[in-house]
């Protein structure tokens, strides 16, 4: 087996290639956890991995409270399956809190006043039900709480990851907050061995193969729930040594070639996000063009990071630009342009221009 290998099989584990999920609830459980701070983007890397997928059908399952984007892990935004959140949230979240203690101090802001702030948001919520960023500001600013220089993102960032609160649906382009008490169904809750075991699980057999230091960056546990939870799967997974690392999964062990090959992956894919480290689908080469192979919009070919592409929306029309690291075969440029007009109808915009430079 090589990294390549590793590679498609990742592929395959995160329903990218064969797309066998059926709706955005089932991708988002599957993979724990969609990373969204670039909204329309995680959008995307939901419908990607659903065969004729648009838009709305993702946005239908936030509205119905099946999926839910909040803060779960790494003090990053994701999205996660309803019936998870009241899960993760107190499994991951306090090591978070416990280090974004100096941010916070700079920013001054103190438990005196997040609670002030809890207390407020609560009563608005409870009476208004569902509340904009700005509103919400606007309330703490009333009562004299300063959300300037990023201290009101930090009050609901803290908010969300205390359980309080979480997204709701959009109000028109505006993200709106909720309580999440109110806006989510209950769930059955879990022993924090049952979480960590759900945890780690979940993660090998939809994001494998990947190493312990691979779970401990995407999970960010401390050492010691990472050993417990590793220790819990040790007798489901399959663990084999590749260039002096070792590999977990679960499943299929046999490597798994996309016959087509080709993907147009948005920000912060799952794919490209989730693993310290990114060897098996990053050349050294291509590092800085693809700005580490996280942060922008990639292209996928042979399940290696080949370009990088962006969007111009003008009306009902979007204009593609792709910028490729490699030179594309004509049948591997055929695969990316329908590549690209999946996308376009995902999105409900007809494609004004094509652009694929090297």
């Amino acid at each position: 087996m090589k990294l390549k290998d590793i590679a498609y099989q990742r592929l395959n584990n995160q329903s990218v290639a064969g797309q066998t999920s059926t709706d955005a609830t089932e991708v988002v459980r599957h993979l724990v956890a969609v990373q969204a701070q670039d909204y329309l983007g995680s959008l995307w890397a939901v419908g990607l991995r659903i065969k004729n997928a648009t838009e709305p059908d993702i946005e239908n399952a936030l509205n119905n409270r099946q999926i839910v984007r909040t803060w779960p892990m790494r003090g990053t935004l994701h999205f996660v399956a309803a019936e998870d959140a009241r899960w993760m949230l107190p499994l991951l979240t306090p090591r978070v809190i416990v280090r974004t203690a100096t941010i916070y101090k700079q920013a001054g802001l103190d438990n005196k006043i997040f609670l002030k702030a809890k207390k407020i948001i609560v009563k608005a919520l409870e009476q208004r039900k569902v509340l904009t960023r700005t509103e919400l500001y606007d309330v703490l600013e009333d009562a004299r709480i300063d959300t300037a220089d990023q201290r009101g993102l930090h009050i609901l960032g803290y908010l969300a990851q205390e359980g309080l609160i979480c997204f709701g649906g959009r109000k028109g382009k505006q993200q709106t907050f909720v309580l999440l008490d109110e806006w989510l169904p209950k769930s059955h809750s879990l022993t924090r061995e049952e979480s960590l075991y759900q945890l780690a699980k979940r993660y090998f057999a939809s994001h494998g193969p990947a190493t312990r230091n691979d779970f401990a960056w995407w999970s960010g546990l401390g050492p010691g729930d990472v050993n417990s939870a590793l220790a819990m799967i040790k007798t489901e997974v399959t663990v084999f040594a590749l260039e002096k690392r070792e590999f977990w999964t679960i499943g299929d062990q046999q490597p798994i070639k996309s016959e087509r090959g080709i993907y147009l992956l948005p920000a912060y894919d799952e794919y490209t996000v989730a693993y310290k480290d990114r060897s098996a689908i990053l050349d050294p080469a291509h590092v800085q063009k693809a700005r580490n192979g996280i942060f922008g919009p990639v292209v996928i070919v042979n399940s290696q990071i080949a370009g990088t592409w962006s969007r111009t929306i003008t009306n009902d029309k979007v204009s593609i630009q792709i910028k490729s690291f490699i030179k594309l075969q004509s049948v591997q440029a055929g695969r990316l342009q329908k590549k690209v007009k999946e996308y376009c109808r995902f999105i409900g915009k007809s494609l004004a221009n094509l652009s694929i430079n090297h």
